[in-house]
């Protein structure tokens, strides 16, 4: 027992102690009891220091073998929830032993918990799946998921005049989803101050001709988002983007890439009750590609409340799906209630975050606001990072993920079969 250890070795310093005291005099000439007692004394106090940093060292090796099992028992924890939600997704019953076996792990994780010193004693952790983890050696390689193109990415966004009106716009619009000239941009979001890429961003483009150059010209999202909403053809572009999400996802699959993909989405697509059912029946059956896509929706979407209301957010929840919040101009939300939903993820603009003028002027708003989100177990990516002066003010500030065009522009993804014969 550790106790008898200690006194053990509380008894041998202070038995060599009084021997030093009593016998150094008698052996030494000249020396008299009053200095034999001080060597005793220097002794005795050399022990009992030893003794103090034996005893930290015993005690922060014990603390630490405490956290590795609590963390062991938290991943044990989140497989077998996990795999519960798959059960109930697919309609599968569920034991009585499935259900004491996670109340169990649970049970021991608060009584691991409540004995680790406060001090050191881990925040919760919400059941939900991780961030994909990226090895610590080199970004991932894009590999055939982008076009190899010699012009650099900014032209293919080069943005074309004006429409002259919207039915030109629409009309534009309604060619281009029917002769598929809707093409797929992915920008990498990385981890910071590391630069790994840890995500890519997907995004839809219209074309709209050829340049001067030959090089294809897009529409940008302003100039024809609000045409396709007011001709409900929004849904239609957010389904075409999230089928080459799935092969995106696939090919990451086969290359074993450990990378997730946001993928942007409108209510107006998730309130498609004929489509979601089907998708949410497909992704059922290939879990494993669930916990690699992240669906974005602007705030003003998301505190609409109606999308909790259908359910529908809650089965893709079911099935190991997380939620990203962009477009975000107010911070006075319930973020545990967003957490509740599965939302990992929330989206700020860096100039924002660095407006001397602004709300975040004080890096102490800044560390708040960070605190609240922790206490969530909610990311947050600061996105349009466009030059290292930013970065370098950002770093200052602790952000962990980062976006923009620093870290790379966004590239044009190639398609299945252009992927397939690369």
């Amino acid at each position: 027992m550790r106790w008898v250890r200690h006194l053990v070795f509380a008894a041998a310093y202070t038995a060599l102690a009084l021997t030093v005291a009593v016998t150094l005099p008698l052996s030494v000439a000249g020396m008299d009891q009053h200095t034999g007692l001080l060597y005793g004394l220097l002794v005795l106090t050399f022990g009992g220091l030893l003794h103090e940093f034996w005893a930290r060292q015993d005690a922060q090796d014990r603390t630490d073998r405490k956290i590795w099992r609590l963390r062991e028992q938290q991943e044990e924890v989140k497989h077998l929830l996990l795999a519960l939600d798959q059960r109930l997704a697919s309609n599968q019953p569920v034991t009585r032993g499935e259900v004491e076996a996670v109340l169990s792990e649970t049970r021991v994780l608060e009584r691991l918990a409540e004995q680790l010193p406060a001090t050191v004693r881990p925040a919760p952790v919400a059941p939900a799946p991780d961030a994909p983890d990226i090895p610590a050696t080199a970004p991932p390689d894009p590999g055939p998921l982008f076009t190899q193109s010699p012009r650099p990415p900014a032209i293919m966004l080069t943005a074309t005049p004006p429409a002259p009106d919207p039915a030109a716009t629409l009309d534009r619009v309604k060619e281009a989803l029917r002769t598929d000239q809707v093409d797929i941009f992915l920008q990498p979001v990385v981890s910071l101050p590391q630069r790994r890429h840890r995500y890519y961003e997907l995004f839809s483009r219209i074309r709209a001709g050829q340049g001067p150059d030959g090089q294809p010209r897009y529409l940008l999202p302003e100039q024809y988002l609000g045409v396709a909403a007011d001709a409900g053809l929004i849904a239609t572009i957010d389904n075409l983007l999230l089928f080459r999400c799935i092969q995106l996802l696939r090919e990451t699959e086969k290359r074993h890439q450990n990378v997730g993909f946001f993928c942007n989405i409108s209510a107006a697509t998730l309130n498609d009750a004929g489509f979601m059912r089907e998708f949410v029946q497909y992704m059922a059956q290939n879990p494993n590609l669930a916990s690699k896509l992240i669906f974005e929706l602007s705030q003003d979407e998301l505190m609409q409340g109606g999308l909790f209301a259908t359910g529908f957010l809650d089965g893709l929840r079911r099935l190991g799906f997380r939620f990203s919040m962009d477009q975000v101009w107010r911070l006075d939300m319930d973020w545990s209630e967003l957490a509740r939903h599965d939302i990992r993820h929330v989206k700020l603009d860096a100039a924002r975050l660095l407006d001397p003028d602004g709300r975040f002027a004080d890096p102490r708003a800044v560390r708040e606001l960070r605190q609240q989100l922790d206490r969530a177990n909610i990311d947050l990516i600061v996105e349009k990072i466009e030059t290292e002066t930013q970065l370098i003010e950002l770093l200052d500030l602790y952000i962990d993920f980062g976006q923009g065009y620093l870290f790379g522009e966004p590239r044009l993804a190639k398609k299945q079969g252009q992927a397939d014969k690369a």
